[in-house]
């Protein structure tokens, strides 16, 4: 089955044998969007790839689109966090799609560990002009133990994971934090708070592989084993968003706003109420549907986003079938 795509728009068709006559099929197209007050419109130049492989961008690694489904949307937010008032230390980075799903991230001024009577605590923080919000800001980072560098699982090029006392006094802690898991003790084990995508094998996201069982030994179980499985496996495995960054659904003509990115009013955005939409045929049987929305992300800085589109679908191979998929917008 080839596709023929009717749009300016790149997109392919990503297919794999489920057994020997039946294929699982996924049709994909990404489009990249200026920001005109709330509206958004499709660019001239569309920089957001669509790729069967990992590749480098200037935020990172993007992961590959080729997958079947995902377990929710990747939104992603790219930019820095920035205060409305000059000499703020601290504010709270907030985003909120439609008038339910709400994530925030609490974003501090410089601070390091100082040591006093009892014992290591933060510094007050500096004034904040501008944080990058890529993990290198969150918790995680490296440490030496018996002259080997340890690393943070979920995170090691993150800043603020110490193994001893000696290692942390003088040292920096995270700029981005979980409000719910805010440091307090130089050896605290928060989650690394994350706004962009996860690279492929990072510890956050194969941690999402954790079972009962394997929860159950991290909280020192007598019985670990008697909990459940130790691995369990989920759609949101192929999700490349920060676990707390996947949003069930997001709909066509949906409201994200963000604050804390523009130095002033929050940044809203209108998606599309308008979708590409597919057109799959075999022989007489034809089924034609709009995409779903498979991916947001937001490039505060620049005032773009990018809407990624999926349509995912199975069928068997029945020799010399006229088979024809079309995307239209």
């Amino acid at each position: 089955m080839d596709l023929e795509n009717h749009t300016r728009f790149a997109a392919r068709l990503f297919r794999t044998a489920i057994d020997d006559d039946r294929i699982a099929a996924s049709l994909v197209t990404k489009i990249t969007y200026d920001l005109r007050g709330t509206e958004l419109v499709p660019s001239e130049e569309q920089p957001w790839r669509i790729s069967a492989e990992p590749w480098e961008s200037e935020y990172g690694v993007i992961d590959t689109d080729q997958l079947f489904y995902r377990g929710g949307v990747d939104l992603f937010l790219f930019g820095h966090a920035r205060p409305e008032k000059p000499g703020t230390t601290r504010l709270t980075l907030s985003i909120l799609v439609g008038g339910a799903w709400k994530r925030e991230v609490a974003v501090s001024g410089v601070r390091v560990w100082r040591k006093g009577l009892s014992g290591l605590s933060p510094t007050s923080p500096l004034p904040i002009e501008a944080i990058p919000l890529t993990m290198a800001y969150a918790y995680g980072g490296k440490d030496v133990w018996d002259g080997l560098e340890v690393p943070y699982p979920l995170n090691p090029d993150g800043i603020g994971c110490y193994l001893w006392p000696h290692s942390a006094e003088d040292r920096p802690l995270p700029n981005l934090e979980e409000p719910d898991q805010l440091i307090s003790s130089w050896d605290d084990r928060p989650l690394p708070a994350g706004v962009g995508p996860c690279p492929p094998m990072s510890g956050i996201r194969l941690a999402r592989l954790a079972g009962p069982s394997l929860h159950a030994h991290a909280a020192g179980a007598a019985d670990a084993a008697a909990a459940g499985p130790p691995i369990q496996f989920d759609a949101t495995f192929f999700n490349a968003a920060h676990p707390r960054m996947i949003v069930p659904s997001i709909e066509p003509g949906t409201r994200i706003a963000v604050g804390g990115v523009t130095g002033g009013a929050p940044l809203v955005i209108d998606l599309p109420e308008v979708r590409p939409r597919a057109r799959v045929r075999f022989e007489d049987e034809v089924d034609e549907r709009p995409l779903a929305i498979d991916q947001v992300g937001i490039e505060a800085d620049r005032g773009r986003v990018f809407v990624s589109y999926r349509f995912p679908f199975r069928y068997v191979v029945v020799p010399e079938q006229i088979r024809e998929a079309h995307l239209f917008l």
